[in-house]
C-alpha cells in the first residue's frame, strides 16, 4: 500500500502538484471527472441513451457533484471550513429532483482530516455538529419526498426507516472521525519517537565526544612524560659525546647511535604529541610514570590475585625489536583495558595474552573465552573502553580489531607496523 501510494505521489508530481494541497485538488479534480463520466455512461445505458432529466437539471447536479468533491482541494489549509462547506453541498443534493451518487464524498473526506488535523477537543464538536446537519438534513429532505439513496454517507438507505437513516450518518461520522483519531494519534506518537530516538543520538554522539576528549588529554599528559624523558636522555647523551669527541672516538660514536636511536623514539613521540591539547592536569598526573611491556608482566600478576586465569606469551623477539615508547604505552593500555573488560563481561573466562613481532610488525592479541554471562561488545553505559582503545591505538600508528570469537568469548586484536 505504501509503495502504491509513493507511486502516485511521484505521478502526481510530474503534472506540478508537488505540495500536500496541490495533490489534494489533483485527486478531487480527477474523482470529479471519473463520477462524470460514470454518470454518463450508467444513466444513458439505463434510461435508454434518455436522460432522465432535464439538460439543465443534469449539468446543475453534476456540477453539486463537483463543488461537493472540491471541498477535498480546502481541506488541508481550512478544515472546519471544508466540513462545513461539504456538509452545505450534501444538503443541497438532498434538495434535487433525482439521487446522484458521489455527493456526500467530501463529507467523509473532510471529516476525516479534522479528526487528523485538529486536537480531539476541537475535532469532535465539529464531527458532532456535521453529523447532525447531515441527518436532520437527510431526514428532512425524506419527510418532503426526496431521496438521499444514492449518498454514500447514508449507506444506500432510501429513508424508509429512518432509524436506520440516523445509524447510518452516525456511522459514516464515527468512523470518519475514528480513523481521523488513529491517524493522529499514531503519528503523534511516532514524532515523539522519532524525537527520542535523534535526542539519544545527539546525546550519544556527545558522550562519546568528550570521552574521546578525555582520552586525548590522557594521552597527550603521557606522550608528553615520554617525550621529555628521552630529550632529557638526549641532551645528557649529546653533552657526554662532547666530552668524549677527542679522548674516546669509539666512545662518542657508540653514544651518537644510541643518540639516534633515541631521537628516532622520540620523534614518533612527538608526532603522536602533535595536535593533542593537554587540559586537566595536575601535578601528580604530570609526573606519574609511564607504563611499558615492562610493567605488563605486574599488570598481569594483578589480574591474577584478582581471582582471574591469565596466560601472557611474549614472543622473543619483541624485546629486541625496541618498540616506541607511545606504541609499549598504547599495548599497556589495550591489555588493561582488554583484561578490564573481561572481568566485566566475562567473569572466571580464561584470557590469553600474546605479543609477537615479525616482519616489521608488532601483534599484540588478547581472547577470552565464554565467561557466566555471553561476551558481547560493552555498551556506552559500560564506559566507553573500546572508543578509548581505538584512539590510543590510531594515535600510536596502529589498527586495532575487536569482536566476538566463535566459541562465544571476545578477541582483541591490534597491529603496529613498522613506522609506529
Amino acid at each position: 500500500m505504501r509503495e502504491f501510494w509513493l507511486h502516485w505521489r511521484s505521478v502526481l508530481a510530474k503534472f506540478g502538484a508537488r505540495t500536500p494541497t496541490g495533490r489534494d485538488t489533483a485527486v478531487a479534480l480527477a474523482l470529479a471527472v471519473l463520477l462524470l463520466l460514470a454518470h454518463i455512461s450508467v444513466t444513458l445505458a439505463v434510461h435508454d441513451g434518455q436522460l432522465p432529466v432535464s439538460l439543465p437539471v443534469f449539468v446543475w447536479l453534476n456540477l453539486v457533484v463537483t463543488a461537493d468533491l472540491g471541498t477535498i482541494a480546502l481541506r488541508r489549509k481550512a478544515p472546519r471550513l471544508a466540513l462545513a462547506a461539504a456538509v452545505g453541498m450534501l444538503l443541497v443534493a438532498t434538495t434535487l429532483p433525482h439521487s446522484y451518487a458521489g455527493a456526500g464524498i467530501g463529507v467523509l473526506v473532510c471529516g476525516y482530516t479534522v479528526a487528523v488535523l485538529l486536537p480531539a477537543r476541537s475535532a469532535m464538536p465539529a464531527i458532532g455538529a456535521s453529523a447532525l446537519v447531515t441527518i436532520g438534513g437527510g431526514v428532512l429532505a425524506v419527510a418532503l419526498g426526496g431521496s438521499v439513496a444514492g449518498l454514500p454517507v447514508f449507506w444506500g438507505n432510501d429513508g424508509s426507516s429512518t432509524w436506520n437513516l440516523v445509524l447510518a450518518g452516525l456511522a459514516s461520522h464515527a468512523l470518519a472521525g475514528l480513523l481521523g483519531g488513529y491517524i493522529r494519534t499514531r503519528r503523534a506518537y511516532l514524532a515523539e519517537l522519532t524525537a527520542r530516538i535523534a535526542l539519544l543520538h545527539a546525546d550519544r554522539a556527545e558522550r562519546a565526544a568528550a570521552a574521546v576528549r578525555a582520552e586525548r588529554g590522557r594521552i597527550a599528559r603521557e606522550l608528553h612524560d615520554v617525550a621529555a624523558h628521552d630529550l632529557s636522555a638526549i641532551v645528557v647523551q649529546a653533552g657526554a659525546a662532547e666530552r668524549q669527541l677527542d679522548g674516546d672516538p669509539e666512545g662518542t660514536r657508540n653514544t651518537l647511535r644510541e643518540i639516534r636511536a633515541q631521537g628516532r623514539r622520540t620523534l614518533g613521540a612527538l608526532r603522536e604529541l602533535v595536535g593533542i591539547m593537554r587540559a586537566g592536569d595536575t601535578e601528580d598526573a604530570a609526573r606519574a610514570p609511564t607504563p611499558g611491556l615492562g610493567e605488563l608482566d605486574g599488570l598481569v600478576r594483578g589480574a591474577r590475585e584478582s581471582g582471574m586465569i591469565v596466560r601472557l606469551v611474549i614472543g622473543e623477539q619483541v624485546a629486541a625489536a625496541q618498540p616506541a615508547a607511545s606504541v609499549e604505552l598504547a599495548v599497556y593500555r589495550l591489555v588493561q583495558e582488554a583484561l578490564t573488560n573481561a572481568r566485566r563481561h566475562a567473569p572466571e573466562a580464561e584470557v590469553d595474552i600474546r605479543l609477537d613481532y615479525a616482519e616489521g610488525e608488532l601483534d599484540v592479541a588478547v581472547r577470552n573465552g565464554p565467561g557466566a554471562v555471553p561476551a558481547q561488545e560493552p555498551t556506552d553505559a559500560a564506559g566507553y573502553g573500546l572508543v578509548g582503545m581505538r584512539e590510543r591505538v590510531q594515535h600510536a600508528g596502529g589498527n586495532l580489531t575487536v569482536g566476538p570469537t566463535r566459541d562465544g568469548g571476545w578477541s582483541v586484536h591490534a597491529r603496529f607496523g613498522r613506522d609506529s
